[in-house]
C-alpha cells in the first residue's frame, strides 16, 4: 500500500520547507508601508515575529489537544500581543464544545480574575464571547479552593457556559500590585475524552503548522491595521473605543477600553487627565511600542492603575507620559523608555456605568511641566 500525500510530504521534508518559506515571507510585514524604518523599530519587529511564532506554535501544536487540555500562555512577559495588559496574568486553553470540562484551583489573592469562552480558533478579530464568569460571580470554599464546570448544558454551582461555536478560553487575572499578590492557580480536565492518550497525529501536523503561520500573519496584520487607524483618527487622544471591535478580538465584555496611539518629540510629553472615574474593580493605563507590545513592565513603570496611582483630592487622576521623569509634582509618570511612538490602552474593569466618553489628553513641552 502506497504512502499518502501527507506521509510523502513528511518523509521528503516538504512539510518543513514550505513552513520555512512561508515564515520567511512573513518578514515582509515588518518592512511594509507605514512601519518605522529605523534600526530599533525594525529589530523590534523581527523580534516580535519570533515571539508570535512561539505563541502560535504553543496554541496550534503543543496545547492543541482539546481532550487532554492544559492552560498555556499566549501572552506573557516575553510574548506580547495587541496591547497586552501589564497588570494581567493571561492564560489560554483550547476546548471543544462536544466535551465537558472541570476547572479547579485555588483563589489566591489576586484582585479579580475572569474566564471567558470564545468562538473562533483563537485568531485576533474572530474571538466573540460565548460565555463568561469572573471571581465576583463565583462561590469559593473556605480554604480558597473552587471548581467550575464548563459545558453546553447548565450545571449547578460555578458554571461556565459553552455554545456549539466555542473553541478556546482566555483567563485574565488582574493584579492591583503584582509584587504583593498571589495569582489564582488553575487546572483543567476533560471529563469525557474519546481517546486514550494525546500522542501526536502526524497527519495533523501540517495543518497545525498552517494554523501557526496564519495566527502570526493575522496578529501582525491586525496590529498594523489598528495602528494605522489610530494614527489617522485618534493620535495622542484616548476616546472610549468601539467596544464590539475589541470584544471580537478577544476583549473581555466587562472591560471598557480606551485604545489609541501616542507619538512624542524628544522635548514633548503627553498629559492625561481622567475625570469622573466610576466605581470599578480596577482601571489602568499602559504604554506599548509600535508593534503594540507592552513596554518592559518587569523593570520600569510603564503603566498605572487604581491601586498604584496618586489621585487629586477631588478624585481626578493626572498621568504624565514622558521620555524622562517630570519630577515629584507628577507622581503618575509613565516611562516611554526612549520610544518615540507606540500603542496605549486604558481600561475600566467591572463598572456598572458612568465611564467617561474620553480621557482628556494634551501634548505639552516637558520643560514646562518638569519640576
Amino acid at each position: 500500500m502506497g504512502l499518502s500525500e501527507s506521509e510523502e510530504r513528511i518523509l521528503s521534508g516538504r512539510i518543513w520547507d514550505d513552513f520555512c518559506d512561508r515564515l520567511k515571507a512573513a518578514g515582509a510585514l515588518v518592512r511594509s508601508e507605514g512601519t518605522p524604518k529605523d534600526v530599533q523599530n525594525q529589530a523590534l519587529g523581527y523580534r516580535f515575529l519570533t515571539r508570535i511564532l512561539r505563541a502560535g506554535l504553543e496554541q496550534a501544536v503543543d496545547y492543541s489537544d482539546t481532550q487532554f487540555p492544559a492552560f498555556y500562555r499566549l501572552a506573557d512577559d516575553t510574548k506580547k500581543i495587541l496591547n497586552d495588559n501589564p497588570d494581567n496574568y493571561y492564560e489560554n486553553c483550547k476546548i471543544d464544545s462536544r466535551f465537558d470540562y472541570r476547572i479547579s484551583g485555588h483563589r489566591g489573592t489576586v484582585k479579580w480574575f475572569s474566564l471567558g469562552v470564545k468562538a473562533g480558533a483563537g485568531s485576533p478579530g474572530a474571538m466573540a464571547s460565548t460565555g463568561e464568569i469572573d471571581s465576583s460571580q463565583m462561590t469559593f470554599n473556605d480554604d480558597g479552593t473552587f471548581e467550575i464546570l464548563m459545558s453546553r448544558e447548565k450545571k449547578p454551582g460555578n458554571w461556565l457556559p459553552m455554545t456549539e461555536y466555542s473553541t478556546n478560553m482566555v483567563v485574565r487575572q488582574t493584579f492591583g500590585n503584582r509584587k504583593k499578590e498571589k495569582r489564582a492557580e488553575l487546572e483543567i480536565e476533560c471529563l469525557n475524552p474519546e481517546r486514550p492518550n494525546n500522542n501526536l497525529d502526524p497527519m495533523q501536523l501540517e495543518e497545525q503548522f498552517n494554523q501557526t503561520l496564519g495566527f502570526l500573519e493575522a496578529t501582525v496584520g491586525i496590529g498594523l491595521q489598528w495602528t494605522k487607524m489610530y494614527k489617522e483618527t485618534t493620535l495622542n487622544a484616548l476616546p472610549l473605543h468601539d467596544q464590539p471591535m475589541l470584544h471580537a478580538a478577544g476583549g473581555d465584555p466587562t472591560i471598557h477600553y480606551y485604545q489609541s496611539h501616542w507619538e512624542l518629540a524628544p522635548d514633548e510629553a503627553l498629559a492625561v487627565t481622567i475625570e469622573g472615574m466610576p466605581e470599578c474593580a480596577t482601571w489602568n493605563l499602559q504604554l506599548s511600542d509600535f508593534w503594540m507590545e507592552s513596554l518592559e513592565h518587569r523593570f520600569f513603570e510603564i503603566s498605572v492603575n487604581k491601586f498604584t496611582a496618586r489621585c487629586e483630592s477631588d478624585g481626578t487622576i493626572k498621568i504624565m507620559i514622558a521620555h524622562e521623569d517630570p519630577g515629584p509634582s507628577h507622581p503618575n509618570w509613565l516611562n516611554t523608555l526612549g520610544h518615540s511612538e507606540g500603542g496605549m490602552l486604558g481600561r475600566i474593569v467591572s463598572a456598572d456605568g458612568g465611564w467617561p466618553d474620553e480621557w482628556k489628553t494634551e501634548v505639552v513641552k516637558l520643560a514646562d511641566v518638569k519640576g
